[in-house]
């Protein structure tokens, strides 16, 4: 039997920012400083960006990268000084999650990038009231689709995997769905390499639609089934 839905935990890039267009830029102002004529676009990024720096940093730069950790470190410098554009956010996500929050909800965020940008960001865009939880990578945590940053996530919530929702919008996602066995809803819109089959899982081309259906599975209360 379906257990009750108690919590909603969200991945970060691709399914409630879009962050290709910051990757761009600091990217290609990296290629600048290396005296490359070469530039990157959202298309060169977007294969890259749900896993994490040293594959988006590596990938991107390619023969212009060298040393790929103090690349890494480079680019994430960076990213910490660069101010989040709130229309990084996707259409409808901070009125959605303001809503989920509103009802009861407790919300996380589990994310492949580093623990420190995803407290910025989501300080950034004014939504750290919505996210009592945010876990992202650290050196001493597997990455996603490990189960570590979803474990610890739910732990901080107190939830079990089998009361979650898992929100997410990629390979990376699906295949910690399955590796954990958590509900989980796509978001089509993301960063998927190619259009994903999520099986028994829902699909939403929308955020808001994913909220409405969620508070209409749960009948707008915490604890009820999530079919």
């Amino acid at each position: 039997m379906t257990r009750p839905l108690r919590s909603i935990v969200f991945d970060l890039d691709g399914t409630l920012i879009d962050s290709a267009p910051v990757f761009v830029r600091i990217l290609n102002a990296m290629l600048t400083e290396r005296a490359s004529r070469r530039r990157v676009t959202i298309a060169d990024v977007r294969p890259f960006a749900s896993l994490g720096g040293p594959a988006l940093v590596g990938g991107a730069l390619a023969e212009d990268c060298g040393d790929l950790t103090r690349a890494v470190e480079d680019f994430r410098a960076r990213y910490r000084l660069f101010p989040t554009p709130p229309e990084s956010l996707y259409a409808g996500v901070a009125d959605g999650v303001r809503a989920l929050a509103a009802l009861g909800f407790p919300l996380a965020i589990c994310s492949n990038k580093p623990q420190t940008l995803c407290e910025k960001i989501i300080a950034d865009l004014d939504l750290g009231d919505c996210f009592p939880v945010i876990v992202g990578s650290s050196p001493d945590r597997a990455m996603k689709p490990a189960p570590d940053l979803l474990d610890l996530a739910l732990a901080r919530l107190g939830s079990a995997v089998a009361e979650c929702l898992y929100v997410g919008d990629s390979e990376v996602d699906l295949a910690l769905a399955e590796t954990t066995g958590v509900r989980f809803a796509l978001l089509t819109y993301g960063y998927a390499s190619e259009p994903l089959s999520v099986g028994r899982h829902a699909a939403f081309d929308d955020f808001s639609d994913l909220v409405g259906w969620i508070t209409a599975k749960a009948a707008c209360l915490p604890g009820r089934v999530l079919a």
